[in-house]
């Protein structure tokens, strides 16, 4: 790295002038022609310096700064020092100074330069993208709210999902390729002025330009999700992961970290949403939140007060338009804020732990209902419900289960249990033991929101796994994109190679029914179909026969 690269000035702080012809004259006899500001004192010559600037300071111990900003200092002495100067990167002497000595303190204060440099960039950029790291964003952050008050730029905090069971299932090899397209995707939909940095392993920053157009910031983040949203390919594979992003004012916050704080509120928001999303801070929202100790105490409480209920949603065969199959899904009678869906409390329940003896509850539930309607003539129909992973690897499930089946008297292959993508590709052995002792007590499996994580179609051929669930925001996106509607026809024809039945999530429309029809699918779901309903309202619901109009 040459001086000129560096763009290197030289500051000379000397009450003495013959300190200061002497450097002249040296300088010149060595041919270098680098810039010199010469000042009295320390406070003088830093009203003339660029903080970003890259400066050697050559001073005489009377005006020395107490402080150099980081730049390197040379001590100008009259006579040798008994020891090495503290704190001096270098020193000269006055009957030894010559062109050649200075050219040689020149040459070591560059490489100085040139080595803190390099770590400066080591300790703020990330070395697998190249982008900033944490430690370079808050800092860059800071610069910007300190210069402008964060006016005309908007934070952006994004969080993959599930990022982890691709390291877990590819080694960290492929989830480094991973992390290189998705800040390629990112990089593609910024412009010059915006910013993309890496907080950790599949965190990122964005800091975006919203100076010419207020609403810049809505429109990039529409764009991101988009980008994120397409498959991505590792070792020869297709694979799909979610994405949340946060959006928050620069503008509203104090400071960098009460802004960092406030677009991962976002991003939290946005994640409970599920799928690629994105959402806007909202200071009313975090004030009216309680905190995750409460909930988990109010949750607590709602189990033993049996505030909780099953409300059902049928699934309707496309052969012969029946309904042939309920997903129970839990609601929250909460005493103060009505009813809440899961999105609501599930993800504190599975932080908490408290998943476990809320998924006992739902299964117990789902039993009673299920001897209920199989009393009623409804022998034929499958219960569904979802299992979270930490359930699945509890001791006593087999056990519990066992008993509960018993107690009710349910014949167990009816009961049909719904796992993610991700639960299933993780710890595949232990996945495959526990799956097959519950299949043999007669219970079968679903593969819930299918393309939204991360499968290897060989793994899941090895399971015991008899049906698969399009996600929804691939049968929404059928509406709009003719690439999605590919999509959704290709796993589909996957699922008929694999002789399993393919269920299809979110049907709103008939026509989102007459293609789903038209490309094989086995069964949908959706608000078409029916909501939700409470048990005696499915009670109701099935009584006026199980057959659903033919005009779809």
């Amino acid at each position: 790295m040459s001086a000129s690269a560096l763009s290197l000035r030289l500051v000379i702080l000397a009450e003495q002038p013959e300190w200061i012809a002497r450097l002249r004259n040296c300088l010149h006899a060595a041919g270098n022609a680098l810039p010199l500001i010469v000042a009295p004192d320390w406070e003088t010559a830093s009203l003339r310096l660029d903080p970003a600037g890259h400066y050697l300071l050559f001073s005489t111990p009377a005006c020395r700064p107490s402080a150099t900003g980081g730049w390197p200092l040379v001590l100008l002495l009259d006579k040798e020092p008994s020891t090495p100067p503290d704190g001096a990167a270098d020193w000269l002497v006055s009957r030894k100074l010559n062109p050649d000595v200075l050219s040689r303190c020149l040459r070591y204060a560059l490489e100085r330069i040139r080595l803190q440099a390099t770590v400066q960039r080591l300790a703020e950029h990330d070395p697998l993208t190249g982008i900033a790291n944490r430690q370079g964003f808050q800092a860059l952050l800071s610069a910007h709210l300190a210069n402008d008050g964060g006016e005309g730029l908007a934070l952006g905090h994004l969080d993959l999902d599930n990022f982890r069971h691709v390291n877990d299932s590819l080694g960290h090899q492929a989830g480094d390729r991973l992390i290189l397209q998705v800040v390629a995707r990112l990089r593609s939909q910024l412009a010059a002025g915006d910013v993309v940095a890496r907080l950790g392993g599949d965190e990122f920053a964005l800091l975006l330009d919203t100076r010419r157009q207020t609403d810049r910031d809505e429109e990039v983040a529409d764009r991101i999700v988009e980008a994120l949203a397409e498959p991505y390919w590792l070792d020869g594979e297709s694979m799909m992961i979610g994405c949340s992003l946060g959006i928050a004012d620069a503008g509203g916050a104090d400071d960098a970290d009460s802004l960092m704080v406030q677009a991962h509120i976002a991003m939290q928001q946005a994640k409970i949403r599920q799928g690629c999303t994105w959402y806007r801070y909202d200071p009313l929202i975090n004030r009216g939140a309680r905190s995750l100790s409460d909930l988990e105490s109010e949750l607590r409480r709602a189990l033993r007060r049996d505030e909780l209920e099953l409300h059902y949603q049928p699934r309707l065969s496309m052969e012969d338009n029946r309904i042939v199959g309920l997903e129970a899904l839990v609601r929250w009678k909460h005493p103060e804020r009505g009813l809440l869906l899961p999105n609501e409390f599930i993800p504190m329940a599975e932080e908490s732990g408290l998943i476990v003896p809320l998924g006992y509850w739902v299964i117990s539930r789902a039993l009673r209902d299920m001897q209920c309607l199989q009393g009623g003539g409804h022998n034929d129909l499958h219960m569904a419900v979802n299992l979270s992973f930490r359930q699945f690897q509890d001791s006593q499930l087999l056990p519990t289960l066992s008993r509960l089946i018993d107690e009710r008297g349910v014949d167990p292959g009816w009961l049909e249990f719904e796992l993610t993508e991700t639960a299933v590709m993780r710890r595949s052995d232990q996945v495959r033991q526990t799956m097959q002792a519950l299949r043999d007590l007669g219970v079968r499996f679903s593969l819930d929101d299918f393309g939204t994580g991360f499968s290897s179609f060989v793994h899941l051929n090895n399971l015991p796994i008899s049906l698969l669930k399009i996600d929804k925001s691939f049968v929404g996106g059928m509406d709009g994109r003719k690439h999605n509607r590919k999509l959704v026809q290709a796993m589909i024809n996957m699922a008929h190679e694999l002789e399993l039945e393919i269920v299809a999530e979110g049907v709103e429309t008939g026509e989102q029914m007459g293609v789903l029809r038209s490309f094989g699918a086995s069964q949908v779901q959706g608000f078409l179909v029916s909501k939700p309903l409470p048990f005696s309202e499915l009670q109701g619901f099935l009584g006026n026969g199980r057959r659903v109009g033919q005009s779809n």
